[in-house]
């Protein structure tokens, strides 16, 4: 594993963790914050072993968003602008797409392109001063590393369109309100719930696990006929796995399962 100056990057047992590590600017992304988060994100798509993926910032804040000075710097020229949102933007979709879950422990400011990433997760646990935003209209910008996709799917149209054109910050008990986060906790116990909620799925077999959530991600964007569908074939595909038959045995046995991630 490389070592990162903006992201610090661990794993206990089963369970991985990023954070993002640049509390002196609120962890504002940069540059190199973008691609050292590119780069653990490989490994972490390479580690079998791994059954759950925990996000959270260092100090007060989640990520405050992206840093002014390098999009101010990439505005000079269009193309690069474009890349660099491309290169947030393509990070965000490959967490989405992991086959584990992967849980965004928000423990304050979440703003603009942390909000993006954060969206781009399973899960959100808020901390109860955290506060979420898309402030990019503000200033002449918009979301360009999909939040005008995510947010509208996650709670609806009116309310995306709200945040996403006042600009103007929403607090945990408002994001819980209207769907954006599953759970918000006391200051400073925000990790805490998110390892408890890793554990409750870790539980159980990891084959069903990354079946189950490849099978949402693409039904919820189809047709219900044809996720319907996809849905049979995913449990048909299950069905033979060595974890499926465990479960089974396990269960007839009456004994906890030694499940094989197979």
């Amino acid at each position: 594993m490389m070592a990162y100056e903006t992201i610090i990057y661990e794993k206990k047992g089963k369970v991985g963790y990023i954070l993002f590590n640049r509390p002196e600017v609120h962890n504002a992304l940069n540059e190199q914050m973008i691609l050292e988060l590119d780069s653990v994100l490989a490994n972490i798509e390479g580690d079998a072993e791994l059954g759950a993926l925990i996000l959270t910032g260092s100090g007060k804040s989640f990520i405050s968003g992206g840093d002014i000075k390098m999009i101010h710097k990439a505005l000079e020229t269009p193309y690069e602008f474009f890349l660099l949102h491309d290169k947030l933007t393509r990070f965000n979709f490959r967490l989405e797409r992991l086959r584990i879950p992967v849980i965004a422990a928000i423990n304050g400011i979440a703003f603009g392109g942390g909000l993006e990433i954060a969206t781009a997760c399973d899960f959100r646990i808020a901390s109860e001063k955290t506060k979420l935003g898309l402030p990019e209209v503000g200033l002449g910008i918009m979301p360009g590393a999909g939040a005008t996709a995510r947010l509208a799917r996650l709670i609806g149209r009116e309310m995306a369109l709200y945040i996403e054109l006042t600009g103007d910050p929403i607090d945990a008990q408002e994001a819980y309100r209207v769907g954006l986060v599953s759970k918000i906790v006391q200051d400073g116990e925000v990790l805490q719930a998110a390892e408890e909620l890793a554990g409750r799925i870790l539980r159980n077999a990891p084959a069903s696990i990354a079946h189950i959530k490849r099978a949402i991600q693409v039904g919820t964007d189809m047709p219900l006929e044809g996720a319907m569908e996809y849905c049979q074939l995913s449990a048909l595909m299950l069905s033979v796995t060595k974890d499926s038959k465990e479960g089974i045995n396990a269960f007839l046995e009456k004994r906890k399962p030694l499940w094989q991630g197979k």
